[in-house]
Order: structure tokens, then sequence, then C-alpha cells
């Protein structure tokens, strides 16, 4: 099976949000999916660029990791009636497949037998012509990586599991969604290093219309079902020929999350999106949050330099804290919207969703 038919397998979808911005409407992803000009190369959308030039409808990204930084903390503080009821999130992940089509038939690829962590990933992006010959190796990868700050406005308990929900905080510390190319094999999955640089390609923050979050566990309540804070489960589940796991025998609950919201974008680079005269969006269906790891190995670093080794207490999301980390993945779909030209007028809409189980790794081919 290819890498991208890989990825399609484990695809669920989610009916994105209407935005709307400076009063643009901005039609609802899941009515409307439209593609956009994508250049892998960075060159442009010159008329020699012709057999580098895709109509892309989507972006498929490996697991990653995100980190809700003073998360645990939060939930404590909202359960206990006082002190700070906020934390940052922070998350990073690498393209794993592209949908696409091209006018002379060509192909892009995303190398499928990629090294297992804890060695940089490959993520060569080539271009193939119909017959299937690679004509063109970019030696490059597109990261995406973001954070933003959320506050705990609700924790329900059903069933012997805690449901905590979240609003987009009305003062952020920090905001940013960025898609940023790179030479391959810079961004390492398992130390969590590499997703910081590169040549940004898409730039954009997180509004607050139409922001919902949720994250099922055990958090503190005192349940003893496998996966509870009394019967934890080991934090990294993932295995793999060639990786040791730096954790040793961190635990952590189990449990999936969701979310939905929105980003204005600021700026694409032209060398690498057709923006003119169209405004580009982005519906992520989904990006996934589930505890514990296991198809993708936890970071033990964020793009913002924060160390998750350490700030997760002898039990991940299990009631010390202060963060909590999650195991993430996600699609995103393109849609435009015909004027204003300009990206920083322009809504998206993304979310993160979570089904336990659902999900398989579709980079682990080891060489």
């Amino acid at each position: 099976m290819t890498r991208s038919g890989k990825h399609m397998k484990g695809c669920i979808a989610l009916a994105a949000l209407a935005a709307m911005a400076l009063g643009v409407a901005v039609p609802a992803p899941s009515v409307r999916a439209d593609t956009v000009l994508f250049n892998p190369t960075g060159g442009g959308f010159g008329g020699a660029q012709a057999s580098n030039i895709f109509s892309v409808s989507s972006f498929g990204y490996d697991n990653g990791n995100a980190l809700a930084i003073g998360g645990q903390t939060a939930v404590n503080n909202f359960l206990a009636g006082s002190g700070p009821t906020t934390f940052q999130i922070v998350f990073q992940s690498v393209l794993g497949a592209v949908n696409a089509t091209n006018t002379l038939g060509n192909t892009i690829s995303i190398n499928p037998n990629l090294p297992v962590p804890p060695t940089a990933a490959r993520g060569d992006i080539s271009i193939n012509n119909a017959g299937g010959t690679q004509i063109l190796n970019t030696l490059q990868e597109v990261v995406l990586r973001g954070t933003f700050t959320e506050q705990v406005v609700g924790v329900s308990v059903n069933g012997g599991f805690a449901t905590a929900t979240f609003a987009l905080a009305p003062v952020q510390a920090a905001n940013s969604i960025t898609l940023a190319v790179q030479p391959s094999g810079t961004a390492n999955e398992s130390t969590g290093t590499g997703f910081a640089g590169g040549t940004a390609i898409l730039n954009g923050t997180v509004v607050p219309s139409g922001f919902g979050s949720t994250f099922t566990s055990s958090f503190t309540v005192p349940t003893t079902g496998i996966g509870s804070a009394a019967s934890p489960v080991l934090f990294d589940q993932y295995s793999q020929t060639g990786y040791t796991s730096p954790w040793g025998n961190q635990q952590s609950v189990s449990g999936t999350g969701s979310s939905n919201f929105q980003v204005a974008v600021s700026s694409v680079n032209s060398s690498y999106f057709q923006g003119n005269p169209v405004v580009i969006g982005l519906s992520f269906n989904p990006i996934s949050q589930s505890l514990p790891f296991g198809q993708e190995p936890p970071a033990t670093s964020f793009w913002t330099g924060v160390s998750s080794l350490g700030t997760l207490g002898a039990i991940n999301g299990g009631g010390a804290g202060p963060n909590i980390q999650f195991q993430t993945t996600g699609t995103n779909n393109f849609f435009t919207v015909p004027e204003p030209s300009t990206l920083a007028m322009a809504p998206i809409a993304i979310g993160f969703v979570s089904v336990a189980g659902l999900w398989t790794r579709r980079r682990r081919n080891a060489r």
C-alpha cells in the first residue's frame, strides 16, 4: 500500500464550522471543498513550472505531538475553585501525504520507507511522472507547528470519567499557526527538535469565533478502570525495531479529545501557494488527540523550546502535572474565498478531533 493509501485509510470526516470575519462569510469546508495551486519545489507558477504545479485538495500529516503547558494545573485549579485556569497548547507534526493532480499527469510522493525514531524522518517530497518514474526530488519536508492559549471552562463527571471543556482564552500569551519547508531529515519526532525553523509558506492565528474543545479522561476523579488515575497505563507504548524509549516507566491516563477552532491567515509564500486572487483556507479533518502514545513516540521537547520530560508528573493527566501531553495526527482540506485577495482577511476553519484506536501509523516501514 502506498503512503497516501495508508493515510487515507485512517481518515475520518469532520463537519467544519462556518466562519465569519470582517463581514465576509466563509463557506463551511464540509459543504465546499476546493483545490489550490501548490508548487512543492518553491519555483512559483510560471509556464516553465508546469510539471511542478499541482491542484491540491488536501494535506495529510504524520502522527505528531501536542503539549498542554500548565494544563493539569489549570484543571486542578478549576476543580478547587481558585487559581489560574489558563494554559498554553503547543503542537507539531510533519506532512506525510498530498492529494493532488497535475495537468501532465505527474504525482507528488513522500518517502514511504522512513527510519523509525529516534532517527530523524526523511520526508522527501518528490515528483513522479504519469508512469511512476521520479523526475524530481525536492529533498524538503513540510512541518506544521502551532500554539495558542486555552482556559478551562467546565469539568463534568459521567460513568467514572471526567470531561474537561475548554475555550480560547481572552488574553493570548502566544498565538500562531505555521506551515514551513526545510531540508528533509531536519524534524525529529522522538526528540521533538527541528520543528522551529524552515521557510514559512503559510502563517495565521486562532480567533475566538466558533472555538470549542473537550478532553475526556479520568483526570483527578478516583476511578478504578484501566487507564484511570488509580490504574494508569504506560505513557510511551510506541514499539518499533531501533527505538528505545527515553521515558522509562512514565505512566499516563487514557483519554481522547476534540477541538474546533478557526484561524485567520496572515500570509502565504507565493512561491509555494498561488494565493492571488483567491484566499486560501484550511479545514483539518481531523487532527486527533489521544492517550497513551502508540503510533508515535512522545516528543521530549517542542518547537517553542519547552522540554516535556519531568513536567508531566508521575501520571500524565493523572493529577499532579503541571503539563499534559497528547498524541496527534490529522488531515486538512483546502477551500478558497473569491475576494478579498489579502490573506490577512481570511479565516480558516480548523478542527482537532479524536477517536481512540482508529488511526494507524503510516511512516514506519523501517529501512
